[in-house]
């Protein structure tokens, strides 16, 4: 029989393999639409000015949408009713 004397090979005494010997962090990043970008102000701002954008151009198809399907007289009402609605809550939510 062989007499087997095994040796650890990595620094820390265990005897499995290991890939490297530095810490394997994990890499952050911001999600975006495009994918993940790297971390940083420029980059949150850039990408909330995005989401802010794409977000009022939805809600301006949206009443753009709404407002081809309404006819003359519900679009009157419509339109009453946002000029009551902006009296009694004020312009700060309209």
């Amino acid at each position: 029989m062989k007499n087997s004397n095994k040796e650890s090979i990595q620094s820390d005494g265990s005897d499995g393999e290991k890939m490297s010997e530095k810490p394997t962090l994990v890499r952050r990043g911001i999600r975006t639409f495009y994918g993940i970008v790297e971390d940083s102000l420029e980059n949150k701002k850039e990408n909330y000015d995005e989401i802010c954008h794409a977000e009022d151009r939805r809600i301006v198809n949206a009443a753009i949408a709404l407002r081809s399907r309404l006819s003359s007289k519900e679009r009157e009402e419509a339109q009453e009713w946002h000029r009551n609605f902006s009296a009694l809550v004020g312009e700060w939510m309209c």
